[in-house]
This record gives structure tokens, C-alpha cells and sequence, in this order.
């Protein structure tokens, strides 16, 4: 599985549109929290932007 329950979640939302900030208040986390967890989903696809993951996302149907 490339994503944990709770990576997926935060890749819904982010597909959604939602800020770091709305994520974090919707999972329970802080904006930083959030930004941290994006970003070892960012590395582990190899993407350095929001704008690239959003883009992944949508190629991958994740």
C-alpha cells in the first residue's frame, strides 16, 4: 500500500483544496503538523510541490 489511512485522508483533502490549516483543523492536527506530514509524502513520491502532488493525485486516482 503507498499510503497509511491517515496519508490517504490527507491526500483526499489536498485533492479537495484544502489549506494545511483546514486539514489540520479537519484530522485534529496543526497547519505544521500537516505541512511535516506532506512533506515525507512528497518525498516518498518524489514531488516537490503541492502543485506536482495535486498532479500525481490525479494521474494515480489515489
Amino acid at each position: 500500500m503507498l499510503f497509511n489511512a491517515e496519508q490517504l485522508k490527507i491526500a483526499e483533502l489536498v485533492k479537495k483544496g484544502f489549506t494545511n490549516i483546514e486539514i489540520g483543523e479537519e484530522l485534529g492536527y496543526s497547519g505544521d503538523c500537516i505541512k511535516k506530514r506532506l512533506s515525507k509524502i512528497y518525498k516518498k513520491l518524489g514531488v516537490k510541490r503541492r502543485v506536482e502532488f495535486v498532479k500525481w493525485l490525479s494521474e494515480n486516482s489515489a
